[in-house]
């Protein structure tokens, strides 16, 4: 979240296919693009075939990272984006990568869904066209994956993630960039295949204009400009530059001056998928839109920051899916505020800690759904596998993670795949988040009791009454020794004083 609306910003778009960095500065409110870079690296060359990410990708990109990290140096965390896409959410090894692409480019990395792809993307298409009311298809063909997003105005209607990109449908349909007609029908039909799972959900919504963004689009919306002398994108402009692709034997062998030597590598499968698309969803026209994921992301930081928060309308959604209880969670969510006030300076958590604090303190009974047994277990599930817009994966798994230890037994094990530099502080949290729930028994048939919490060591806690005497309250103090034992076993110290 931005400290301010006023400064510089940067965004950077790790995609499957090419990595971008965009910096702007805020002024007025208004986003003022200052500098925007762009590198091949093919993060998800070969993926497909080996489930991991390549050394030579990998080393391709920390080499990017580094200099992109040196354009960013001086800008403060919170007003540097960095997103990782569909290539880190399906490799195998992308966590131990993960770790090494944070430090090349000194700011953390957030891994986002296709779901939190897909919403950036309108988002950042629908800044960059006039307004207009009416409903909009907004395809984006990446590296790795295919977004589809109905909406209207900056409001999202139908949103969808297909796990098919230019870089995966290369290394699989057209080995070493051989080019045959064979070849293409495999691709397109594979594509068809995928499309369909979502077509009738589409064309029921429906839409009056459709935009295509990010570069494989672009670059068949200037060939079909400079080719075939439209101005969209149209079925039988994309038939006349199939034809005249496929005349070629190797994607080596283009010579085509519409057609940039850094597309040549993937226009092909762009070119099957994206007719693929046109088929399925009986597409007749497609623009091409400007505005991609980056842009989005940037007007997301800014919008953030103007309390339009996506997030909030997300855990609403959930807490209302899930049938949670609004006033416990409620309850909860202020007590944990209250006690993170206390210890937060001696303890070094940051705002960032509050906000993970405070959506999880609003969803911590979301497992209740299921069944009372284990609903922390339950919740935890729920928070890691539903899409939420707005979070990025990390952040899911951080509340899944507070979810799963706000009772019964703590124990460090649960923070085995976090970052080790996020332990201490999630830790800490689950901490504070257990504390609250316990304070909170009650569920508000009694008023709730005001305590001091004070952090006497690095681990080790005190916590009484500011006023009255636990002798008052024997339920809640056999209940809170009981929490002391169990927060021993974590590696935490907490004394129960009775005045």
């Amino acid at each position: 979240m931005l400290t301010s609306t006023e400064g510089s910003v940067a965004v950077l778009d790790m995609g499957s296919n090419s990595f971008h960095l965009v910096v702007a500065r805020i002024e007025h409110g208004e986003i003022r693009t200052l500098q925007t870079f762009r590198e091949s690296v093919r993060l998800g060359e070969g993926l497909g075939e080996s489930g991991r990410l390549s050394k030579t990708a990998r080393q391709r990109s920390l080499v990017c990272l580094k200099q992109f990290g040196q354009r960013l140096e001086g800008l403060s965390g919170e007003n540097v984006a960095a997103f990782a896409t569909n290539a880190l959410r399906v490799a195998s090894n992308g966590r131990s990568f993960l770790d090494e692409a944070q430090a090349a480019l000194g700011y953390p990395i957030q891994v986002i869904s296709g779901v939190e792809e897909a919403r950036l993307i309108y988002l950042g298409v629908a800044h960059s066209l006039p307004s207009d009311p009416k409903p909009r298809l907004v395809v984006d063909i990446g590296g790795g994956s295919t977004e589809f997003v109905i909406g209207e105005q900056f409001q999202v209607r139908l949103i969808e993630s297909l796990a098919m990109g230019c870089v995966s449908f290369m290394d699989r349909f057209f080995p070493c960039g051989k080019l045959s007609i064979h070849n293409f029908e495999q691709a397109y039909n594979h594509a068809s295949n995928e499309i369909v799972r979502v077509g009738k959900r589409y064309r029921k919504k429906g839409w009056s204009v459709c935009y295509g963004s990010s570069g494989s689009v672009r670059a068949i919306a200037r060939a079909c400009q400079l080719y075939c002398d439209q101005s969209a994108i149209t079925r039988p402009a994309l038939e006349r530059l199939k034809t005249k692709i496929l005349g070629y034997s190797t994607i080596r062998e283009i010579d085509v001056e519409w057609l940039s030597r850094a597309r040549r590598d993937n226009v092909i499968a762009g070119l099957a998928i994206l007719t693929a698309i046109f088929d399925v969803l009986k597409i007749d026209k497609m623009q091409y839109s400007n505005g991609a994921l980056r842009e989005g992301a940037l007007y997301d930081l800014v919008g953030r920051s103007e309390h339009e928060d996506v997030c909030l309308r997300t855990v609403q959604s959930m807490q209302g899916r899930f049938n949670v209880d609004v006033a416990q969670a409620e309850r909860v969510s202020i007590c944990a505020k209250q006690l993170f006030g206390q210890v937060a300076d001696d303890w070094g958590l940051s705002n960032s800690d509050m906000t993970r604090l405070r959506w999880a303190a609003e969803l911590h009974e979301v497992g209740l759904s299921i069944s009372h047994v284990q609903f922390h277990k339950h919740g935890e599930y729920i928070l890691n596998c539903a899409d939420m817009p707005g979070f990025t994966r990390q952040e899911q798994q951080s509340i899944a993670i507070l979810v799963r230890g706000h009772r019964r037994r703590l124990r460090q094990q649960l923070l085995d795949g976090c970052s080790l530099e996020g332990k201490p502080s999630l830790l800490r949290l689950c901490v504070l988040l257990r504390l609250a729930v316990l304070l909170n028994r009650a569920r508000g048939e009694a008023p709730p009791l005001d305590v001091v919490l004070k952090v006497r060591a690095e681990d080790s806690l005190s916590l009484k009454l500011t006023r009255d005497s636990f002798d008052d309250y024997p339920l809640t103090f056999s209940e809170l020794l009981g929490e002391a034992e169990r927060l021993h076993a974590a590696g935490y110290k907490l004394s129960v004083l009775k005045a």
